[in-house]
């Protein structure tokens, strides 16, 4: 009813599924690190182009808080209608602005050479992989 296989030839050919398993995973898990290193390096280099920009917002929304350039002011000339509240900005010092410029300057060339470096980085590995 079934074929007769020989025990030689079935341990023949288990040795050489094997042999093409092991080799399959191989070639797997080289894949699987090479995308691990990759996609720490595009994260390493993200996260650290987000600290970088959100430093900078930080640095300047602490230096021109809205609370520091607005003077309020409650005119009231009738006490039966409701208080109408001014608000007026102050003219900020010709220093604080420069110092404001030059470190805002200074950050955002940072966050340009970070963003750079990771656009050079994908060019690399996007060249790399079309010539395999």
């Amino acid at each position: 009813m079934f074929p007769v296989v020989s025990p030689k030839k079935i341990s023949e050919r288990k040795r050489e599924l094997h042999l093409e398993a092991k080799a399959y995973k191989e070639t797997i898990d080289g894949q699987v690190s090479d995308l691990k290193s990759e996609a720490t390096r595009i994260g390493t280099t993200a996260l650290i182009v987000g600290g970088v920009l959100a430093t900078t917002y930080l640095i300047f929304s602490f230096f021109s808080s809205d609370s520091d350039k607005k003077v309020t002011t409650k005119v009231s000339e009738n006490t039966n209608l409701p208080v109408v509240v001014k608000k007026e900005k102050t003219k900020e010092s010709w220093l604080i602005s420069s110092i404001k410029g030059y470190m805002l300057s200074f950050l955002m060339a940072i966050a340009k050479d970070k963003v750079m470096e990771a656009l050079s980085i994908l060019k690399e590995n996007h060249a790399e992989k079309s010539s395999q």
